[in-house]
């Protein structure tokens, strides 16, 4: 009897956490859509303007990815991480690129993890996970796999959600680097999946496969991986099997220009203080999506090419910028980057902007 108990057990455990499992309804229900049209300040309250202080040391040729943690302001460029106080103001960098054991090979990807109550700089490679204080960017420990990482979410010292080129997309480690749960294998049409990020909600971490409907998923209870259906409500929103068919019939070279114009394509999500908001991409054009906080319905603004929004900002951003929204973890704000370039000439917080200064940074809430 106890050795059918655990038969029965275990196998539910393997069903639990598998490709196949996902929720029978969206997580996000996309229903009472109403398309509107609006000025920018209509939209963003407490909006700040930051100016990444520009020396030489600070400079960024290209920035990759921005982080708001704690009032402070963390930017990948190529090979480094610098960080920035709440004012821009340029406090230092991390700089350890290398073949020694405390250097890292590349930066595929980078995230601020918070362990002990300190704040640590973690960097995806190819030979695993290189782990850096945020104080004084000192080596602390190399989490050795044996795979390339390309993106990564820490849940737990025990699980950590890695994405890799290997035969599997996905995997959990934990601080040793044991490997577990490889799960959803590898396949040409999907390929696109290692492109994405993690997103934090109120249902935990996820990664948006490539433009689906889909995600993977942490069941913590379950301590694996697992599918999650977390959109419905947009007709003909993009799925990993139209991936595979438009391949199949299309070949590898044009199936994703394919799919860019004939589906509805997910470019993100984030959700930041119980608002909700979705980018969309088809044929048609870029939409954004907002669900505020305590209301069950969803305002549809154009992006591209016919923008529905004015922006009354900030002279000569084009809104498509609001694609770079990320959240801030120390309160219900946003983020995105401006280059230089694109708002030359224009005054910020008393200073003229230069086409060669380092991004501007616009924090803001969305509007109740």
């Amino acid at each position: 009897m106890k050795r059918i108990f655990l038969m029965t057990a275990v196998l539910f455990f393997l069903i639990s956490c598998t490709e196949q499992s996902k929720t029978e309804k969206g997580l996000f229900q996309l229903n009472h859509i109403v398309e509107k049209k609006a000025d920018l300040s209509d939209l963003l309250d407490s909006v700040e303007y930051i100016a990444l202080e520009t020396t030489d040391e600070s400079l960024l040729p290209g920035l990759s990815k921005l982080l708001c943690v704690k009032d402070n302001f963390y930017a990948s460029a190529e090979t480094e991480v610098m960080k920035f106080n709440s004012n821009g103001r340029f406090i230092g960098k991390l700089s350890m690129l290398g073949n020694g054991p405390q250097d890292y090979l590349s930066i595929n990807d980078y995230d601020i993890v918070l362990r002990n109550n300190e704040e640590e700089i973690w960097i995806a490679h190819q030979r695993g996970i290189s782990c850096y204080s945020a104080e004084d960017f000192s080596f602390l420990r190399l989490i050795p796999l044996d795979i390339s990482v390309l993106h990564f979410k820490y849940v737990s010292d025990g699980a950590i959600i890695i994405q890799t080129s290997g035969d599997y997309s996905f995997c959990l480690c934990n601080m040793e680097g044991v490997l577990r749960n490889e799960f959803l294998p590898n396949d040409p049409a999907n390929l696109s999946h290692s492109m994405m990020q993690f997103v934090d909600s109120d249902n935990g971490s996820f990664c948006i496969l490539a433009g689906t409907d889909e995600a993977v998923h942490y069941n913590e209870s379950q301590d694996c991986l697992e599918l999650l259906r977390y959109i419905e409500g947009i007709d003909n929103v993009l799925t990993r099997s139209d991936n595979k068919e438009y391949m199949d019939k299309y070949g590898y070279l044009e199936y994703s220009q394919k799919v860019a114009q004939d589906f509805v394509n997910v470019v993100t999500f984030r959700q930041k203080g119980g608002n909700n908001v979705f980018f969309l991409r088809s044929g048609s054009g870029e939409k954004m999506l907002i669900n505020r906080k305590g209301n069950d319905g969803w305002e549809s603004y154009d992006i591209h090419p016919n923008p529905s929004i004015n922006n009354d900002l900030l002279e000569g951003l084009n809104v498509r910028y609001l694609l770079t929204m990320a959240s801030c973890d120390s309160d219900d704000s946003f983020i995105m980057s401006v280059p230089a370039n694109m708002v030359a000439g224009a005054s910020v917080n008393g200073k003229v902007v230069d086409e060669e200064d380092n991004p501007i940074i616009i924090k803001y809430q969305l509007k109740k």
